[in-house]
């Protein structure tokens, strides 16, 4: 009977603890406004921010990326509740981010809610939990262009083809911007290859010998890159974004390098860190 107390409890930990590594994001962080939300109706949403990170938490996107171990915050800010018979609509907008080079203002946010309601993933159009899914999506999609050139196209097609489905919804609100948005940065190629060089310039000093080919080849395919983004699409938002959060790597980087003409450049396109990269070009 002892025995089969404590298999019992071995096996409810190897549940929750198997289940850690079923998501491909590890820490969440949910934040909820609802300041114009009247008193009245607050307490519908005393479950939501908790609802929301075991979401992200628990469900498995992709069984082949598993291990990703990516971080998201994430801030509701619910702006009306809608009563039409027995449903209740959730307008909202929210701001998602991975605290480093991805973050998206989401508007036009709307969903029936209940709050007796679980998420459940699923494949076929939910509205709540597919605007969660789409958000996993593009962040799985970056997060896999770090790792191998352009592997994340899978994941940014599943997040086109997600708000495909939220555009002819009952709930279309906000879903053609989703979309527009899951296209561009798909087909921002030069953005998306400047990011895996990068990574890979970052691999190649991660060894105990430092590999100098990889290196140069990584950092002059991002020089490359990023001319062609100034040519074809001038003051790309989410360029600037990836250069906000790495640009003092990349300037160490070309400086280690010589490279003056890709510091030059950063200069006039990146106004924000002018005076980093400046202050590389004197050393």
């Amino acid at each position: 009977m002892v025995q089969g107390k404590y298999f019992h409890i071995f096996l409810i930990l190897l549940i929750v603890l198997g289940s850690k590594g079923w998501s491909q994001f590890t820490e969440v962080n949910v934040d909820l406004d609802i300041r114009r939300i009247s008193e009245a109706d607050r307490h519908l949403f005393e479950s939501i921010e908790e609802d929301i990170k075991q979401y992200y938490l628990n469900t498995q996107f992709s069984p082949d990326v598993s291990d990703l171990e990516m971080t998201i915050d994430i801030r509701l800010i619910l702006e009306s509740v809608l009563r039409s018979g027995n449903q209740t609509t959730l307008n909202a907008q929210a701001i998602l981010t991975n605290r480093m080079d991805q973050y998206f203002y989401a508007k036009g946010i709307q969903f029936p809610y209940s709050k007796r309601k679980k998420i459940i993933y699923t494949p076929s159009y939910e509205s709540m939990a597919s605007f969660l899914d789409y958000y996993a999506f593009m962040f799985i999609a970056t997060e896999l262009d770090t790792y191998k050139y352009m592997s994340g196209t899978s994941f940014f097609n599943r997040a086109i083809e997600m708000a495909d489905f939220g555009k002819d919804s009952d709930w279309s609100k906000g879903w053609d911007d989703r979309w527009k948005k899951a296209r561009k940065i798909k087909n921002n190629q030069y953005l998306r290859s400047m990011r895996f060089n990068f990574f890979m310039a970052i691999y190649a000093l991660s060894g105990e010998t430092i590999d100098k080919n990889l290196l140069i080849t990584s950092m002059n395919t991002l020089y490359e890159d990023l001319i062609s983004i100034d040519k074809k699409l001038g003051s790309n938002k989410e360029t600037l974004k990836f250069l906000d959060a790495y640009h003092v790597k990349i300037a160490e980087l070309m400086a280690a390098l010589n490279m003056k003409e890709g510091l030059n450049l950063l200069v006039y396109y990146d106004h924000d860190h002018k005076k980093v990269y400046e202050s590389y070009l004197k050393n």
